[in-house]
């Protein structure tokens, strides 16, 4: 990374959890980025224990903390907002005034390569509607993507992730359109996959069915079916995700999560030309994976997809 300062904004995402905090932000006072915004959501009624802890995580960001030439913009919520209002939110508000935006939470612990990564998709597609998002994390990197530094998926990955505020501006908290989207069987002919389609169309249905939202991911996603959206995806992944039974202190663990998340790797950019559809080869090994996995094809995806798109 070069040592003039980045400019692409990022904005982090905190809570209650400042050991895995500590080790996001420190990679990113080692980016320097040009602006950062940070929210911080409030303890929970009921809950004084957190009260240190989010004191705790805030005190990473005071002004002795940023010794960069930075402009920061600090917005530290009073009362709890929980996870789906408050990180949708904090999303809108940064795009209040920026154009481009890379998004860590508190657990996501990217590569240094990640921002890298993030800058060059966000620069080459940044008047491409079709691409709507970059993902840091890349699952299922058993499948050899030779040749590509990056490719196109379907799902849009939120374990380290980047996009403009043209996309956003699509975004849908409320899927107030869902009925219509469900009448297109949208869903069936973006994956031509029965079980996947019908997965999506219940979470959709349940989250829809919600009067208070308990995430903002999942219209997110129905926000990029909605439109055909794109995710541009690294050929190595790039997020270890550092909230899940102590991954970071424990990178070695052998299961199949460990290798998906935690395990990260440097992302060099090839020039490649790469053709802005999904990508067959890799929407296709997930699938064949996900048969030949124990247990029935349907709760594989579901358990799969929970992990994929957690928050």
């Amino acid at each position: 990374m070069d040592k003039k300062l980045f400019d692409i904004p990022v904005l982090l995402i905190t809570f209650n959890r400042p050991e895995t905090t500590c080790h996001v932000f420190e990679q990113i006072r080692k980016l320097k980025p040009s602006r950062l915004y940070i929210f911080s959501d409030a303890p929970r009624n009921g809950l004084p224990e957190e009260l240190e802890l989010v004191d705790t995580c805030r005190c990473f960001f005071d002004e002795s903390q940023i010794n960069w030439e930075c402009k920061v913009e600090r917005w530290l919520a009073e009362t709890n907002m929980g996870s789906a209002l408050g990180i949708s939110s904090a999303i809108s508000w940064a795009f209040e005034t920026c154009e481009k935006l890379i998004i860590l939470e508190d657990d996501c612990l990217p590569h240094p390569t990640f921002f890298t990564f993030c800058k060059s998709m966000l620069d080459r597609y940044s008047t491409n509607d079709r691409v709507m998002h970059v993902s840091g994390a890349r699952w299922n990197e058993e499948v050899n993507m030779r040749g590509p530094d990056h490719f196109f998926s379907l799902v849009g990955n939120i374990s380290g992730w980047a996009t403009w505020k043209r996309a956003w501006n699509k975004y849908d908290f409320w899927m107030e359109q869902l009925p219509e989207i469900k009448n297109q069987m949208r869903a069936q002919r973006l994956f031509k996959n029965t079980d996947i389609a019908k997965y999506w169309q219940e979470k959709f249905d349940e989250v829809y069915g919600e009067t208070k939202k308990h995430t903002w991911s999942i219209q997110w996603q129905y926000t990029l079916f909605k439109n055909y959206g794109l995710a541009a995806v690294p050929n190595v992944n790039l997020i270890s995700n550092i909230g899940l039974e102590d991954a970071y202190f424990n990178p070695k663990r052998d299961t199949e999560l460990t290798h998906s998340f935690y395990e990260t790797k440097n992302w060099k950019s090839t020039g490649s030309n790469v053709e802005v559809r999904a990508n067959d080869q890799y929407e296709r090994n997930y699938a064949e994976r996900s048969l030949g996995n124990r247990g029935s094809f349907s709760s594989r995806i579901i358990q799969k997809f929970r992990s994929l798109m957690s928050c």
